[in-house]
């Protein structure tokens, strides 16, 4: 088992100092013996040398770890955008720590002050609600916060987001193409990427004739997969039949959709249109007409670690608000 500092000193009957000079090589110029030399290392040698990061912590009033705040791992961009975004703090030289918000404010809170309290040195973090963007701007700990897919537009924060309105209008004018019949299903409609996806949306599907009417826009709850179960279950009942072409919000809906289907008539009929904001490797697999807009994670996370590593710097960064182009995919 590696040694501290302090446990290596013990082990030899020397002084910290000494250790420490040992091993930044500086022993000679300190006058250290060589028999004390050749002892410390001795023991280095045999149980090797590990730093305490606590005390290195303290000295450095740094804890190398970045949080990040954000509504469900188990909606696959979250997921994909979390990886990303590990892999790139921990070639900077960082230790992402995560925790989920189920997209409730209470709980936002709680993890937030939790993190705040462990000493991350900065903070990602894809707010809940405009006011959470707000209490975030009176944050007395003064880390550096960068907010991701969302913006309320209340704060100073940078941002950095996907282009949801023009994702949408592209996937419209696609699907006014293919569909001669479409519903909207929706959730999280306070949620400023939510009302981008379906402003764009309609407004591509006008552009080429196609009028989604309100009674096509369902809307409920939160992006949870229940919700889109649910919502998939009020159109077939109103219909009397499974709808010829649908558009969700996001995966998880699009996952409870699927899954209705497939249990109320056991089949999801091949010729279904099928429209989906995020995008997702096993939608490859599926023999419906699909349009998916992919969101760029990995230029969504590069700019995030490089606008959080500006700000831990203390360097001005050229401008608050960062939008990254999707990736239209049409099967």
């Amino acid at each position: 088992m590696t040694k501290t500092v302090d446990e290596i000193a013990k082990l030899a009957g020397v002084s910290v100092t000494s250790v420490r000079l040992v091993i930044n090589g500086q022993d000679k110029k300190y006058r250290i013996s060589e028999k004390t030399r050749d002892k410390i290392q001795g023991i280095i040698k045999q149980h090797g040398y590990t730093i305490n990061q606590t005390a290195r912590n303290l000295k450095l009033k740094q804890t190398r770890t970045i949080g990040l705040i954000i509504p469900s791992l188990t909606n696959p961009f979250f997921a994909f955008l979390t990886e990303e975004l590990e892999a790139n703090c921990r070639a900077a030289g960082y230790q992402l720590i995560t925790a989920c918000s189920g997209d409730d404010e209470e709980k936002e809170e709680s993890v937030f002050k939790n993190l705040m309290a462990r000493g991350v040195d900065g903070l990602f973090i894809t707010p809940s609600s405009a006011e959470r963007q707000t209490a975030l701007g009176s944050n007395e700990n003064g880390k550096p916060i960068v907010i991701l897919d969302r913006d309320f537009g209340i704060s100073s924060f940078p941002v950095v987001a996907t282009d949801n309105y023009n994702g949408g209008v592209v996937i419209g004018k696609k699907l006014a193409n293919m569909a001669s019949e479409l519903f909207f299903l929706g959730a999280g409609i306070s949620l400023p990427s939510v009302q981008a996806r379906l402003k764009g949306l309609i407004v591509g599907l006008g552009s080429n004739g196609f009028k989604l009417t309100d009674n096509e826009i369902i809307l409920h709850g939160k992006n949870e997969r229940m919700n889109g179960y649910l919502i998939m279950q009020q159109i077939c009942q109103r219909l009397g039949r499974a709808p010829l072409g649908i558009v969700t919000v996001s995966l998880p809906i699009l996952e409870g959709a699927m899954e209705y289907l497939h249990k109320t008539y056991g089949k999801i009929a091949p010729d279904m249109v099928i429209g989906s904001f995020d995008d997702h490797p096993m939608l490859e697999f599926c023999p419906n007409p699909v349009v998916s807009m992919k969101q760029n994670t990995k230029l969504l996370s590069e700019l995030s670690i490089k606008l959080m590593k500006q700000l831990l710097n203390k360097e001005a960064s050229e401008s608050k608000l960062h939008i990254v182009k999707p990736i239209i995919i049409e099967k």
